[in-house]
């Protein structure tokens, strides 16, 4: 036992790592247990529908971290237990008798991460070493921490810009104040790329950051998956027209498709055969009403 529980606790360990550096310190990587915990906590959620749906991204972030801290709790733990208590001396009033439990070496663990003294020192160098390396890693989990959730929170603003971008868009096409199609090519592609450049960015940003996939966004109507078909409802009409517009408006529905494939592949876990079809299963995930082009109502009518 003295082999078999530390090899097992230095693999619970080494999991952790690799999943914290995945998740939070390399491009575009995904965690592997931390991805299925967000994914797990959206799934169960979404059963309480809006309210519950509300929770699910700080709730992920919570468990995820969790996750990994208690991981390096456990890994450590199962290092010290089989040499507990003979390996270790105490301060006075400590009986060692106490130490010979798996909840002590727990809590041997636990005192290590967060660099506290629990008065059970070790009498072997390795050991020590260990104690400073868990110490080490748990002041990097903390600052990793931090750092992955002020990491979250702009991303969500680019979001919640792009969507309050394509709502005005909507808006002003809904109440005729002004159509697309009744301005001119040149400010009609301003418009197209600069939707472009923010469809664009949000896209590398939910790759670097899927949790963000997570957090839902109270606002009813401005919400990316509802909107998302209006984007290409005026991708698709744009095309038609000349000049640089029709360029724009390709480039709006490339960016618009290569937004799905990823939000396939990393969320919904399916292939599908159109744009609208995918367009569809994101806005039925996040439970959200299809936004779409008044100009294709009006065709239509």
């Amino acid at each position: 036992m003295k082999i078999i529980l530390p090899i097992l606790g230095l693999i619970i360990v080494g999991a952790a790592i690799y999943d914290l550096f995945q998740t939070v310190f390399h491009p575009a990587g995904n965690g592997g247990l931390s991805d299925w915990i967000a994914g797990t906590v959206w799934r169960i959620l979404r059963k309480f529908n809006f309210k519950g749906m509300l929770i699910a991204g700080p709730l992920a972030f919570i468990m995820t971290v969790a996750y990994w801290a208690g991981s390096l709790v456990l890994g450590f733990g199962l290092v010290y237990a089989p040499f507990l208590p003979e390996s270790f001396t105490f301060v006075q009033g400590l009986s060692p008798g106490g130490y010979r439990s798996f909840g002590a070496a727990l809590d041997v663990s636990l005192c290590s991460l967060m660099t506290l003294s629990t008065g059970a020192y070790p009498k072997d160098l390795w050991i020590q070493i260990s104690m400073g390396i868990e110490s080490l890693l748990g002041f990097a989990l903390l600052t990793a921490s931090v750092s992955w959730m002020l990491s979250i929170y702009p991303v969500l603003e680019h979001r919640r810009s792009l969507a309050q971008c394509a709502t005005l868009l909507h808006y002003s096409e809904e109440q005729e104040i002004r159509r697309l199609d009744e301005i001119s090519d040149s400010d009609l592609s301003s418009i197209l790329l600069g939707i472009v450049s923010q469809l664009t960015t949000h896209r590398n940003e939910l790759m670097q950051f899927p949790i963000t996939y997570y957090f839902y966004e109270e606002d009813r109507v401005t919400a990316l998956p509802g909107v998302l078909p209006y984007l290409a409802d005026i991708a698709r009409q744009s095309a038609k027209r000349g000049g640089a517009a029709a360029i724009s408006a390709v480039s709006l529905g490339g960016a618009i498709d290569d937004y799905l494939d990823v939000i396939e592949r990393s969320f919904l876990h399916r292939q599908f055969r159109s744009r609208d079809e995918a367009m569809k299963a994101y806005a039925s995930d996040h439970k959200r009403e299809i936004v779409r082009s008044p100009a294709r109502g009006r065709k239509a009518a």
